[in-house]
């Protein structure tokens, strides 16, 4: 059968349906960084629609990360709506058929080390405005 164990890999995405720790709901058509620890998610339920906020951090530089995660949505068949970058930090938004990704990673602020990053999806027909 044959060993096993712990695999040092690249960062890369994860189906969501593999990650435990998501709302049983979360769209497994959505991948999200597999390298990040997630430190929260939650499914926030209104009368019409569901939303998916994911917070986590990587010890990571932000702009790299956030680069590395919007490669993997566009190859997933996502593409921009909006973008802004700094030196120091990435934010933008996504959309694909069914749903919207909003993503931002910036330096941690409590840690003084490493990256906040900030993940919501949605449905694609309350995706924000693109700028």
């Amino acid at each position: 059968c044959g060993g096993g164990g712990d695999e040092d890999v690249a960062p890369t995405t994860t189906a969501a349906s593999e990650r435990s720790e998501l709302p049983v709901g979360f769209p497994a058509e959505v991948p999200l960084p597999e390298f990040v620890v997630l430190e929260e998610a939650e499914e926030l339920v209104g009368d019409t629609t569901t939303i998916y906020d994911i917070t986590g951090w990587h010890d990571g530089e932000p702009v790299p990360l956030g680069e590395a995660y919007l490669a993997d949505l566009r190859d997933a068949g996502f593409e921009i709506t909006s973008r802004i970058d700094t030196e120091s930090r990435i934010f933008y938004v996504v959309q694909g058929d069914d749903w919207f990704v909003s993503a931002g990673f910036f330096p941690d602020p409590v840690r003084e080390a490493g990256t906040s990053i900030g993940v919501t999806v949605g449905p694609a027909s309350a995706a924000p405005a693109g700028g």
